[in-house]
C-alpha cells in the first residue's frame, strides 16, 4: 500500500511548488460528501472539487450523464469543433437569465 508520506515525497520530487496543497492527504476514493486516504481513513469532504459541491462524488444522475457522454466522445473543443450539447446549455442558461430577451453575450 501506498502512504501519504510516500505520494507527499513523490510529489515534492515532481510537482513545481507553484502548485501548492492544504494537506499532505492524498485521496483514494470518494463517495457523496466522504472522502478516503490511500490509507483508508475516512474525512468530511469539505473541499470539494468545483462541481462536486452541489451534487456529491459520484451522484448517480451525474455518473449516468458522464457514461453517456463517453459514448459519444470525451472531449472537443467547441471553439474548434461544436457540438449541440454546448449550445443546449447556452440556451438553458439564457431562459434562465434575468433581463431582457434576447440574451446573448456580447462577442
Amino acid at each position: 500500500m501506498t502512504s501519504n508520506a510516500e505520494l507527499h515525497q513523490r510529489r515534492q520530487r515532481a510537482v513545481p511548488r507553484g502548485v501548492t496543497n492544504s494537506l499532505a492527504v492524498y485521496a483514494e476514493r470518494a463517495s457523496n460528501a466522504e472522502i478516503w486516504d490511500v490509507e483508508g481513513r475516512r474525512y468530511i469532504d469539505f473541499a470539494s472539487g468545483i462541481s462536486v459541491l452541489n451534487t456529491g462524488h459520484l451522484h448517480p444522475k451525474v455518473s449516468q450523464a458522464i457514461a453517456r457522454q463517453l459514448e459519444k466522445f470525451t472531449h472537443a473543443c467547441f471553439q474548434v469543433t461544436p457540438y449541440e450539447s454546448y449550445i443546449a446549455l447556452a440556451e438553458q442558461l439564457n431562459a434562465l437569465a434575468p433581463g431582457a430577451v434576447p440574451r446573448r453575450p456580447s462577442s
